[in-house]
Parts: structure tokens; C-alpha cells; sequence
């Protein structure tokens, strides 16, 4: 729940555009383009301009974060866990896009993987 409450910055975004007719690209997601045994992974790093979305969602998260602050000075105790999923989801997608591929390079296992994405193994 948190989770989509976070995503309402970047949803509006989305839509005020298609509203406004601003053509954009299609962020694509990673592609491998791996056809046959003989073709090997390349490690792409795909990363997209910040702009300024995940700053607005860390704002708004922090706003809430003071209204949790006021609702626990004025005794509004109800409110508290409901104004925690609005802090939780803001910080939440804002962090993530700013760090998004900054710790790629990490792994705790050892063993490095020669797909993309290992199923069954």
C-alpha cells in the first residue's frame, strides 16, 4: 500500500503529459539480445536522468513525516499509522530512484552468473 502511494508523483507526472500532448520516449527496460548459445551478456548500464521527481517525492515523504510529528503532539493517535504509509512510500520511491544502480556492483554471493536472469538454478 505504501508502495502505491509512493508512485503517485511519478503517475501524475505521466499523466499531465499524455494530457498536454508532450511526446516522450518509452523508457525501455534492459535488453540482453541474447539469440543463440554463442552470443554472451553484455553488462549495459542503463541509466536515466534523475530530474527532479524523486526530490519531490522525498519532500512530500518529509512533509508527512512532520504532520506524523504534529498528529502525535496533538494526540491524534489514530491518524499516525495511515500518515506512516504516506512517509514510508514517498521516501520509499524517492530513495530508490536516486540510488537506482549506484550498488550494481555488489552481489553477496560469489558466483557470477552468465544470464541475465537465472531461473531454475
Amino acid at each position: 500500500m505504501a508502495l502505491g502511494i509512493g508512485l503517485t508523483v511519478t503517475n501524475t507526472r505521466a499523466v499531465l503529459e499524455a494530457l498536454m500532448g508532450k511526446q516522450s520516449a518509452f523508457a525501455r527496460t534492459p535488453k540482453y539480445h541474447v539469440e543463440s548459445r554463442k552470443d554472451r551478456v553484455r553488462t549495459t548500464k542503463y541509466r536515466r536522468r534523475l530530474g527532479w521527481v524523486p526530490w519531490i517525492e522525498l519532500l512530500i515523504g518529509t512533509y508527512f513525516a512532520l504532520t506524523v510529528y504534529y498528529a502525535i503532539d496533538n494526540e491524534n493517535y489514530i491518524t499516525v499509522p495511515f500518515l506512516i504509509l504516506f512517509v514510508l512510500g514517498y521516501w520509499y520511491t524517492g530513495m530508490m530512484s536516486l540510488l537506482q544502480g549506484r550498488f550494481s556492483g555488489l552481489t553477496l554471493g560469489s558466483e557470477a552468473h552468465t544470464k541475465p536472469f537465472p531461473v531454475g538454478v
